[in-house]
């Protein structure tokens, strides 16, 4: 019998959530930091404490991770004052939805001091969000050529990778993204798809395994994971899996994955039916 399987794309593209999430979205659902306008005005001390109680409710929030790494470089004499208004005065301008507007200033900002390569990064994510994926590539591999152990560039070029389906570059920045930073639940995650889009089931769930030890909230992987199972025709963990994966769902009233859950909970009832046809 033939067999598709369909693997949620949810994490597949990560790009935008990794790093400054939400700066690039409609004015309307914009995720608003007020740390981000504190910098543009220079109220440095101002901003580092907004983002560190930020973070207090939000952990995910990488925006504010990344913000407070760029004003550690700041007190740690990497950059100068001009630069970090520029910087933020940029990321500003993208949170209001000016995004021609934030990309020449962080295209000023590169201009400050060419070997810092934090605004390549976000100019390349700027340019992936609009389409522009010739060019996001041009400025993330800049940002891994001036600082080969910018976790976060290489991700962001990985999945870049990954969704133009160019998969042997994509795990080459993966696994240098894995080298640099061994637990980093999304790229563990965006290998593991990559691997079951070729079939290699028992790679991926290796693969969604490492993943699960990372994030054991997170029902999309155990949903993958139950897929990959399914594909390998071993149906008890591909149940076990499954169920984990509505449990969580039902935990983060998710209606869309409950439905996913659904559909292949109807698969596993028809096979036992006819299991039980057959004796």
């Amino acid at each position: 019998m033939k067999r598709i399987l369909i693997l949620t794309t949810s994490t597949l593209f990560i790009l935008l959530s990794a790093v400054f999430c939400g700066l690039f979205a409609q004015e309307t659902n914009v995720i608003y930091r007020q740390g981000i306008e504190y910098g543009a005005e220079g109220k440095f001390p101002e901003a580092v404490d907004w983002f560190k109680e930020n973070l207090k409710n939000n952990k995910s929030d990488f925006t504010s991770v990344s913000s407070l790494s760029v004003l550690n470089d700041l007190s740690g004499g990497k950059i100068t004052d001009a630069y970090a208004r520029s910087f933020f005065t940029g990321l500003n301008f993208l949170q209001n939805g000016k995004i021609d507007e934030g990309l020449s200033e962080l295209k000023k900002t590169t201009e400050l001091n060419p070997a810092y390569p934090k605004a390549y990064n976000v100019i390349g994510m700027v340019h992936a969000s609009l389409g522009d994926k010739s060019k996001a590539i041009d400025y993330f591999q800049k940002a891994i050529e001036i600082n080969p152990q910018y976790t976060q560039a290489c991700f962001n070029l990985a999945a870049l990778y990954q969704s133009l389906g160019q998969t042997e570059d994509a795990f080459k920045y993966y696994e240098k993204a894995l080298f640099l930073d061994p637990n980093l639940p999304e790229a563990v995650m965006n290998t593991a798809v990559i691997y079951a889009s070729l079939g290699k089931y028992s790679e991926a769930i290796k693969y969604y395994q490492r993943a699960i030890e990372l994030d054991r909230t997170n029902p999309e992987v155990y949903y993958n994971l139950a897929l990959a199972y399914f594909m390998s025709d071993q149906l008890v963990k591909f149940r076990d899996n499954l169920l984990r994966a509505q449990e969580l769902y039902q935990r983060k009233n998710d209606a869309q994955g409950l439905e996913k859950v659904a559909e292949y909970m109807n698969k596993i009832k028809d096979i036992e039916n006819k299991f039980k046809q057959a004796k």
